[in-house]
């Protein structure tokens, strides 16, 4: 990767991407209350709009990652641009919640899946040493919060949510000139090969070792090995020359007939198509902890994220006061991305430690805000909680990227995104909804949130042993590949 040159170019533009996506997601909890008058329904039913249009966008991550390995990011952004107007502009015309399920939950979370994920895996294509920090700017545009909340609740009160949303189509176009931005960079880890071995040049030399020395190497060594080992990778190529070299030194030729030879050797290499999808990640444990970590604390961030203006507006505070509460939030994840990010690169900590920190702080201040009975102590809390929650959220590629590979970046991030959507983010903000109906308190909803908290950052231990096996398991296939090599080529 370039780590800078056209990548800060590339850090400005998802910037931007953040503002429109996740800044706009998390400033749609300004339209609950008006939506809940409005239709005259449950906290339940009205929490389904928010929370489909945020698992959407988490839900459809895998297929955006397939799109984008077979079109490119640029193409799948600007889609994504064009699905999130739609969505909007449809929605202006709803009738009924269920109505805006689907246009301002399906259509416009599609997009904003379409256009989220392959905005963020450019961060990781383009920067490696200063990753944590390139990401934590670029992710910090997703705290737009700040002003976009109060301009929501500005635009809902002045012009009814129908108008809101409309202008907010238009702002969402812009998407679209962000894509425009996002040039294509080829990594040499992408091109995966498969070798088709061929001697170019003194080919006889190599078949003639049956008879050097007057020894016949037949029995040990066949001539026809090169075509039975034609398109190994290059990993077995490698392993099989060194066993020729072996092979040879054992019946007497000079090192100096390997030097002189081997590098006459002249692999070809055909560049492997790529597959849409790695699913073998699923079966990676280590996928598997990041993916379970990550689903519980979008679980409880949800859940924060769509009831925290309600809920202050049920302690008795003002429309535009509970609207700023989400803008704190929104300003502090500014500062703890930025902060986060340069700190993750001096590497003191180990990143999956600082996660379990920050998950943590997010559990610890979630309690505490049970004690919130007012502006000030709610702020109070908002603050912090944006700590803890823009520092996760710009570890989370990260530590992808460092626990999995960049390699894989793609599909790891998609479905990693699909299940904290489906079992986070879609089903987190209703079962408070609900709790809240039941109870017409927010009290256990938030234990709820914090308790998903706990857990998620202890998943993280789970991370070691994880670790263990993944390396126990690849050192028994190199050592059966080295196995069936030997016994193939020199039975």
């Amino acid at each position: 990767p370039p780590d800078g040159g056209w990548g800060w170019v590339i850090v400005v533009a998802v910037w931007f991407d953040n503002m429109l996506v996740i800044g706009m997601l998390k400033s749609l909890g300004v339209l609950f209350p008006a939506f809940r008058s409005y239709f005259q329904e449950s906290a339940g039913a009205i929490s389904w709009i928010n929370s489909i249009s945020l698992s959407m966008r988490a839900t459809a991550a895998p297929l955006s990652a397939a799109l984008s390995n077979r079109f490119g990011e640029q193409k799948v952004v600007a889609c994504g641009g064009l699905l999130v107007v739609i969505g909007l502009i449809m929605s202006v015309f709803a009738t009924s919640p269920y109505y805006l399920y689907g246009s301002l939950g399906c259509v416009t979370g599609i997009g904003f899946a379409f256009a989220s994920l392959p905005a963020l895996t450019m961060i990781g294509r383009y920067f490696r040493v200063r990753r944590s920090l390139a990401n934590g700017l670029s992710r910090s545009g997703g705290a737009a919060t700040f002003f976009l909340a109060p301009l929501l609740q500005f635009l809902v009160t002045n012009y009814g949510w129908q108008g809101c949303l409309l202008i907010v189509a238009g702002l969402e176009l812009h998407l679209i000139a962000c894509a425009l931005l996002f040039r294509p960079l080829r990594l040499k880890e992408e091109l995966e090969f498969k070798a088709e071995t061929t001697l170019k040049k003194h080919r006889d030399s190599v078949m003639q070792l049956s008879t050097i020395n007057g020894e016949g190497l037949q029995e040990g060594f066949k001539p026809g090995f090169v075509a039975r080992r034609a398109l190994s990778d290059r990993q077995k190529v490698k392993i099989l020359q060194q066993q020729i070299e072996k092979r040879v030194q054992e019946y007497g030729v000079t090192e100096s007939l390997i030097v002189e030879n081997f590098p006459q050797i002249e692999p070809v290499y055909q560049p492997k198509q790529k597959s849409t999808l790695d699913f073998a990640l699923l079966k990676n444990p280590k996928w598997a902890v990041i993916t379970l970590n990550l689903v519980l604390t979008q679980f409880g961030y949800s859940i924060t994220l769509v009831h925290t203006v309600a809920r202050a507006k049920l302690l008795g505070i003002g429309e535009y006061e509970s609207a700023v509460l989400l803008s704190f939030i929104g300003l502090s994840e500014v500062v703890a991305q930025l902060s986060s990010g340069a700190f993750a690169d001096k590497q003191y900590i180990k990143r999956i430690h600082l996660h379990k920190i920050y998950i943590a702080v997010m559990a610890i201040a979630t309690f505490t805000s049970l004690l919130c009975n007012s502006f000030v102590t709610m702020s109070i809390y908002c603050v912090i909680f944006g700590c803890g929650s823009g520092s996760w959220q710009g570890n989370i590629l990260p530590l992808t990227v460092d626990t999995l590979g960049v390699r894989t970046l793609r599909s790891a991030y998609g479905f990693c995104l699909f299940f904290s959507g489906v079992c986070g983010q879609l089903i987190g903000p209703p079962i408070a909804g609900m709790m809240f109906d039941a109870t017409q308190s927010y009290t256990y909803s938030f234990i709820l949130a914090a308790s998903c908290f706990v857990i998620a950052s202890s998943v993280l231990w789970l991370e070691i042993p994880a670790s263990k096996f993944v390396r126990r398991r690849e050192e028994k296939i190199k050592r059966n590949a080295t196995v069936d090599t030997m016994d193939e080529d020199f039975d």
